[in-house]
């Protein structure tokens, strides 16, 4: 009896580390085609750097501009802010110019959406693709600095983008049911 316990038990934690696996690997595929559309190929600013990471049941944006050779500094400044499943921050040192990072829980994201742009400059279509923090619980819009994350998607594929946004939306339910 003792030893059908173990097997049992021993079952159940195999099953649970196939379906985290799972996810994990999602997440990883996910985050990898996110940051490839989010690099301009056309863009002449290679010191400039856009990221996405959906690590830790979360999404988070950094915006980089690196320093050139010629513009050194030696001042360090790094500020941040979180609460309520929300944070941001900012830095700058000696190798960064200006370092933006916006990040939310999945579990305060209310929305993942996106929408066709068109360029400014050269015309075509691109799509940007929009987290948008849930309402507080008084029903009222979120507020604040990451209470909107925006990605630039470098694409004119509609078909892909909605499917991005939908395993995004996978993403977050899976972990906010995993919080309970």
């Amino acid at each position: 009896m003792l030893k059908s316990m173990f097997l049992l038990a021993g079952a159940l934690l195999l099953g649970r580390a196939a379906q985290a696996q799972a996810p994990a690997a999602e997440v990883k595929a996910l985050t990898a085609r996110l940051n490839q559309l989010m690099a301009d190929p056309k863009s002449k600013d290679d010191d400039t750097e856009v990221r996405v990471s959906l690590a830790d049941c979360g999404f988070r944006q950094t915006i980089r501009k690196f320093r050139k050779p010629d513009k050194t500094s030696t001042t360090n400044i790094a500020i941040s802010n979180s609460k309520n499943g929300s944070s941001w921050g900012f830095r700058s040192d000696e190798n960064v110019e200006l370092e933006l990072t916006l990040a939310q829980e999945w579990a305060e994201v209310g929305s993942v959406t996106y929408a066709a742009k068109e360029h400014e400059k050269g015309g075509g279509r691109y799509y940007e693709l929009t987290v948008k923090r849930r309402e507080n619980h008084k029903g009222k819009a979120a507020s604040g600095l990451a209470a909107t994350i925006t990605l630039s998607l470098n694409t004119d594929n509609e078909k892909e983008v909605a499917a991005l946004a939908k395993r995004l939306d996978e993403v977050r339910q899976q972990c906010t049911s995993r919080r309970g």
